[in-house]
């Protein structure tokens, strides 16, 4: 190989290098949120955060829900708080204390306001592993009967809810209804 023809092969590397990343930029993180629904929730159980109760996912089904990943240390879950606590009262909200010291999450919820019916805690990250939780703060909307409809990966915003999560529940409650025996849904989103 002449010493010509060598002085290009860095060249040629740097070249494939870019064109690599270039592809890799184009490539959106979030853009596989779709790729698990329809998923059933995971079957694993949990200790209750505030509590020595142990919580079955099995106990979690039987209306729509959601279920929030979050934690203490996190910023962004920080920031999507006070929508949680506004939506507690419009929406059966279950969280997954991910990777936390459960004393910190307790505290952050006394002082911030705890919209949850219940928080499963993950310390060692097992059953978000289960779940598919790439990072925190993820929302998942589950249909009554386990079955994942919605999954948003990062910082749930009021236009996300609005403008993903609340046409989707809306349809999880009427399916819900026309299931049950009374033919009426439990709860309103």
């Amino acid at each position: 190989m002449s010493a010509r023809l060598r002085l290009f092969i860095p060249l040629g590397i740097t070249l494939c290098l870019g064109l690599l990343l270039w592809l890799g930029l184009g490539n959106n993180p979030y853009s596989q949120d779709d790729a698990t629904l329809g998923r059933n929730l995971p079957s694993w159980q949990s200790q209750d955060l505030f509590s020595d109760r142990l919580i079955h996912t099995d106990d979690l089904k039987g209306k729509p829900f959601v279920l929030n990943v979050w934690a203490s240390w996190c910023p962004a879950c920080r920031a999507e708080h006070s929508l949680l606590v506004e939506l507690a009262g419009s929406v059966t909200l279950y969280g997954l204390n991910y990777r936390d010291n459960n004393e910190a999450a307790r505290s952050w919820l006394r002082e911030a306001g705890n919209p949850y019916q219940a928080v499963l805690a993950d310390p060692d990250g097992k059953l978000a592993l289960e779940l598919g939780v790439y990072g925190t703060p993820e929302t998942y909307l589950f249909g009554a009967d386990g079955t994942l409809i919605a999954r948003h990966t990062g910082e749930l915003t009021r236009d996300i809810w609005q403008r993903q999560f609340v046409p989707l529940l809306a349809e999880a409650h009427a399916k819900a209804a026309s299931q049950s025996p009374s033919g009426r849904a439990e709860t309103t989103p």
